[in-house]
């Protein structure tokens, strides 16, 4: 008897197809559009999302989305994690078929999983790329890939990878890649900064801040860094509800006001660099640090599709696919 086929499904966020208000603002329809990331009751959400959100943000993203895109024509998150998944294939080899989706745009899930039940899987590892869970990310893509299954007439032996924000190979990668490029020992200011999460959503239960802060510790840790020359930030608030403090944007700002002008800066809950790693920080928050008085400013990159990085996820995901590879 042939062996059941084994999928590997990785998942990342999302990005538009193009940097024009036309395919940002499909994409941000269905980003905010989600339950999960904007849970206001829908009667009053919805006017505001599209009479007054979408038409404005969406030229303006539209805009900073262009100071970003490759020359190639793809965003960097989608290179980035096309890379990645080819990395991951190699390293896992014919056993395994490896996949990978977007949350929000393309390539989407419903499509990359039929994809997949076409060509056989009957066992099925999601990863979603997100090494600290929140529902507004991670809880998100399960509600995506189960309503998928909530409509077919066959549904594989599924499993969904933990958050792997504190994971050992993740951690020791974030240092190789920082240390690639800037030298930990040399004296300066380092700043953590995570996507930001309404405050509401850790008081329901949400264990996004303490994951996040799980992570900062583990990594402050790997560089060697005194508790005193480092910060966790969160970054990219929206809207007018009180979000994770303390803000990223007022540490970059606050820092060299208390003598403090030199400074590194990392976003250790992206995996892949994207708009709000290279362009709110890498631009707008050099522009505010330095306006500010700052005097250096590195922002150092994302794993993107770094060998430590692919050999770290490669190395979770066999972990994860204990029992099931064994059987090949």
């Amino acid at each position: 008897m042939p062996h059941p086929a084994i999928g590997v499904l990785l998942i990342q966020l999302g990005t538009p197809s193009a940097p024009d208000p036309a395919a940002v603002r499909q994409f941000l329809r269905e980003f905010l559009s989600d339950r999960r990331v904007v849970d206001l009751p829908r009667w009053q959400w919805l006017p505001i999302l599209h009479g007054i959100i979408l038409p404005r943000r969406s030229p303006r993203s539209a805009a900073l989305y262009q100071k970003i895109w490759r020359d190639d024509g793809i965003s960097p998150l989608l290179h980035h994690s096309r890379a990645v998944t080819t990395g991951i294939q190699d390293r896992l080899g014919d056993a395994v078929q490896v996949a990978l989706a977007m949350r929000y745009g393309q390539p989407g899930i419903a499509q990359t999983l039929h994809t997949m039940s076409r060509a056989g899987i009957q066992r099925l590892l999601i990863v979603p790329l997100f090494p600290q869970y929140s529902s507004a990310t991670t809880a998100t893509i399960t509600d995506a890939v189960c309503g998928f299954y909530l409509r077919q007439r066959f549904q594989p032996a599924l499993r969904f990878a933990a958050p792997f924000f504190q994971d050992p190979a993740y951690i020791k990668a974030l240092g190789d890649t920082i240390r690639h490029h800037l030298d930990p020992a040399e004296p300066r200011e380092w700043i953590f900064s995570f996507h930001g999460l309404p405050q509401r959503f850790a008081a329901e239960g949400d264990p996004y801040p303490d994951q996040c802060q799980q992570t900062a510790r583990l990594l402050a840790e790997e560089l060697h860094l005194s508790r005193e020359c480092w910060h966790i930030g969160y970054q990219s608030r929206f809207g007018r509800e009180a979000w994770l403090t303390p803000d990223t944007a007022h540490l970059l700002k606050n820092l060299p006001r208390e003598g403090k002008p030199r400074l590194a800066i990392v976003c250790p809950g992206f995996v892949a660099d994207c708009l709000e790693t290279l362009e709110e920080i890498g631009v707008q928050g050099r522009e505010n640090f330095l306006h500010a008085g700052g005097e250096e400013f590195h922002h150092l990159p994302c794993l993107n599709d770094s060998p430590a990085w692919i050999d770290a996820l490669s190395s979770l995901i066999r972990r994860e696919l204990s029992g099931w590879l064994e059987e090949m």
